[in-house]
């Protein structure tokens, strides 16, 4: 028969690892517009060019201009559209690492919670265990009181 194997570390309820990606996506979104802005002035000097250079030939009619723009826009749509995939990947990332910092310092939270409970139990021990037994009923009462624990461990396991 195999040997039991031992459990995970219990999760809070209701967690989600994608809890702040929507944050942190949305926070890229807006360095994207700003980035895309960016460039804006060069993208309005490039199609002034382009247009200038075909009203000089007298191409403007031609169909020169369709062409001309569809490749500035296509060059323009390529630069914003590789930043965002970056960004994108990125701000998934820093979501998952904000959600594992916030869930790193629940559990902090939790074994410093359950240290004062112990600590408290501990005094609370001795002090009956004082009043039973004297200074012996002290020490024994402070080891039960500390040690009964009960509730979650600072994994969040009962135990």
């Amino acid at each position: 028969m195999p040997a039991a194997a031992a459990r995970p570390p219990a999760r809070p309820t209701g967690y989600d690892p994608y809890a702040d990606v929507g944050r942190a996506q949305d926070l890229a979104r807006e360095g994207v517009i700003g980035y895309g802005e960016s460039l804006r002035p060069g993208l309005e000097r490039e199609i002034g060019n382009a247009l200038g250079g075909l009203n000089e030939i007298g191409a403007l009619r031609s169909g020169g201009a369709n062409v001309a723009l569809t490749d500035i826009s296509t060059n323009y749509a390529q630069q914003v559209g590789a930043y965002a995939k970056q960004a994108a990947g990125e701000a998934t990332g820093y979501g998952l690492e904000a959600q594992k910092i916030r869930l790193e310092g629940d559990r902090q939270k939790q074994a410093r919670k359950a240290g004062l409970l112990k600590a408290i139990g501990g005094v609370l021990g001795a002090g009956i265990g004082f009043l039973v037994g004297g200074p012996a009923g002290a020490v024994a009462g402070a080891g039960v009181g500390s040690g009964a624990g009960g509730g979650k461990d600072t994994e969040g396991v009962y135990k």
